[in-house]
């Protein structure tokens, strides 16, 4: 049976949550040991599907997955790094307008790279910088329906591009030339191969995080990975 709502969360950590508020009512583990959790909020079914960290795992679980289903929407969620420039704060919410794989493209003396000759989606140009653009209307939607919620009273809604990488910058010069090149709102490791595969398959996607910690900061001690979790718990609920 198809879900209304396909989750996606890079560890089970990250939308443990959203599962204490409303527990699954089955599970099942693929040949390849991802976690698939099945149930209802409301009259709402969902699928939650583990995909594990980083734009390879991410890429098999989504695929593994739409080969035997296909959901109304997937909510592609989890804890993210949110830049300083922004002006945003650890435990805020942002929904992305459209995810960036900042490593695709022919290299160029800066971080911003020039698109390949070719699509990596037919059809699809902006793929050959690694760009997927999210429908406005549906970002405009969930912003709104954020911004409603009661929760939105202690902490601040924004939409804006993400960027996706394979390397944690470790200091904050690194994230400075990041947001300089690409001007994200929030990165993590997962987004747009997520986002690449259910283009693929003609999924409508959405993507919504809470911030762990500054992009940059190397002190761990300064990141609040179980703030950002209780977010999203609320943040999956509302959607």
């Amino acid at each position: 049976m198809n879900p209304d709502l396909l989750i996606l969360s890079a560890t089970l950590f990250e939308i443990s949550h959203f599962l204490t508020l409303f527990p699954g009512d089955s599970k099942q583990l693929t040949r390849t040991g991802l976690t698939i959790i099945t149930g209802k909020v409301g009259r709402k079914t969902y699928d939650l599907v583990i995909t594990g960290p980083g734009v390879f795992n991410a890429a098999h679980a989504v695929t593994v997955y739409l080969e035997k289903k296909t959901p109304s929407l997937a909510l592609m969620t989890g804890i993210a790094g949110i830049f300083r420039q922004t002006r945003g704060h650890i435990g805020d919410v942002a929904i992305a307008t459209e995810e960036r794989y900042i490593h695709t493209g022919i290299q160029t003396d800066g971080l911003g790279n020039d698109p390949l000759p070719f699509d990596l989606i037919d059809a699809k140009p902006l793929t050959r910088k690694g760009i997927y653009p999210f429908e406005q209307e549906r970002v405009d939607h969930i912003h709104d329906i954020l911004s409603r919620s009661a929760l939105s009273n202690s902490v601040s809604i924004f939409k804006g591009p993400f960027i996706t990488v394979s390397s944690i910058p470790s200091c904050v010069e690194t994230a400075d030339q990041r947001y300089t090149a690409f001007s994200p709102v929030m990165e993590a490791m997962e987004g747009a191969a997520w986002a690449h595969i259910a283009a693929r398959y003609d999924i409508p996607v959405i993507e919504v995080r809470s911030a762990s910690n500054y992009v940059g900061e190397r002190d761990r001690s300064k990141w609040d990975i179980e703030l950002a979790a209780k977010q999203l718990g609320w943040v999956c609920a509302a959607i």
